[in-house]
């Protein structure tokens, strides 16, 4: 998230709707998204259904990092794992292929 105008935002609906409310909602733009997903896998993908429903997904992640307050340990865990996907590609492309 890169504006201070947006962290508002979110905790503003936080504080509207409620934590409860606002994990639920989290469960159901996960599944939104997952319909589209498997939508485009079965040869009917439509570019703007699914960037819409990445957009909510990453909203509502954002919000989930300010209900459980793990957004510093989330950055964390973000870089660890790029790194260690890289780490897989490079190994792939040398012949060491990991799979874990």
């Amino acid at each position: 998230m890169n504006s201070k105008n947006t962290m508002k935002i979110l905790r503003r609906a936080i504080e509207k709707y409620g934590e409860p409310i606002q994990t639920i909602v989290a469960i159901e733009e996960c599944a939104e998204l997952q319909k589209e997903l498997t939508k485009a896998l079965r040869g009917k993908p439509n570019s703007d259904h699914l960037a819409e429903e990445m957009a909510d997904v990453q909203i509502m992640l954002w919000q989930l990092c300010c209900i459980f307050n793990v957004g510093g340990q989330m950055a964390e865990w973000i870089t660890k794992k790029i790194e260690r996907l890289n780490k897989r590609i490079e190994a792939a492309e040398t012949g060491g292929e990991r799979h874990d």
